[in-house]
């Protein structure tokens, strides 16, 4: 079967905004939104191909991108990979070299223009941050005081779990913590093993265990997502349409000291298979950012990382 890949680039200004153009009316998908980019060529990698086609398209040069998602579709008689990837730097002033509209657009505002189906997983990696803080504690002064730190350090999303509190104290800690993460304009998720009530508009994040007994995606206009171990619970989180998943543990840790772990070359190649924005997790450092991104990672996340 023939495989085609496409470079597609996230291009972003100084104020955040993210440039997309709208396919012409006589294409494929015509009159929707897109991210531009183009084919890969034989001779290049998605990077050279991204900086060819900016230039070509839209006559701007990239000074830096890094990755951000690969896609892959399936048709009768072809295969597209798509290798995203977020620009962060260009020269030039944009404008449409092929006579293609283009808008920039705050990120608040992707939900009001319409995309191809491929670029969802594209619209929830751009929306996602790259650090992902797991916090706890054994009381809500504890839990406050970790969530004030991961905040400091410049951390928005994180997942609530505190699975140890019982659900009195569990309740009354979380009360506190909505309440500060509105103050601090974090976003946070529950663990799903929390004894806790939890509103239709607060994210969960799904433990393995409560993957597996799932079949449909829990009810939640905020954040799904799920710890994953091997392949094929990255298969059912991306099934089940979650936000993202947590794949670990990446490498060796203290505190699972009897998992294997994946090693970076397992986690980019399970990664690369499915179609969901998906964070680094176990025996992670500072210093190691860079490579999760290199390997595909959305970002990383973890609990001691953000220690101190």
């Amino acid at each position: 079967m023939a495989k085609i890949d496409v470079a597609i680039g996230v291009v972003r200004d100084r104020a955040g905004r993210v440039l997309i153009s709208k396919r012409k009316s006589d294409t494929h998908q015509g009159g929707l939104w897109e991210f531009p980019g183009g084919k890969i060529e034989q001779s290049e990698n998605d990077e050279q191909a991204l900086n060819r086609e900016l230039f070509e398209e839209l006559n701007i040069r990239v000074i830096n991108s890094s990755p951000l998602i690969k896609i892959n579709f399936s048709y009768p008689d072809l295969i597209v990979q798509l290798h995203v990837r977020e620009v962060y730097g260009f020269d030039g002033e944009v404008f449409g070299r092929e006579g293609q509209r283009f808008k920039w657009v705050a990120l608040h505002e992707l939900s009001d223009y319409e995309f191809p189906a491929a670029n969802k997983p594209i619209l929830t990696a751009i929306k996602l941050e790259q650090h992902y803080a797991i916090i706890g504690g054994n009381n809500t002064r504890e839990i406050l005081l970790e969530l004030d730190n991961v905040w400091k350090q410049g951390v928005g999303l994180i997942q609530i779990r505190a699975k140890e509190l019982c659900a009195a104290d569990a309740e009354e800690a979380l009360e506190v913590v909505r309440g500060k993460c509105k103050e601090l304009n974090m976003t946070y998720l529950i663990n799903s093993q929390m004894p806790v009530k939890r509103y239709l508009d607060e994210g969960v994040h799904l433990t393995s265990a409560d993957l597996k007994l799932l079949n449909q995606r829990p009810q939640s206009s905020g954040y799904v997502a799920a710890s994953c171990h091997n392949l094929q619970e990255l298969y059912k989180a991306e099934q089940m349409a979650l936000d993202f998943a947590v794949l670990s543990p990446v490498m060796p840790t203290s505190s699972h000291p009897e998992a294997k772990a994946l090693g970076w070359q397992q986690f980019k190649e399970w990664v690369t298979k499915v179609n969901i924005p998906v964070f680094a997790l176990g025996g992670i450092s500072r210093q190691d950012f860079k490579k999760a991104l290199a390997c595909g990672a959305q970002g990383v996340s973890g609990i001691s990382l953000y220690k101190g």
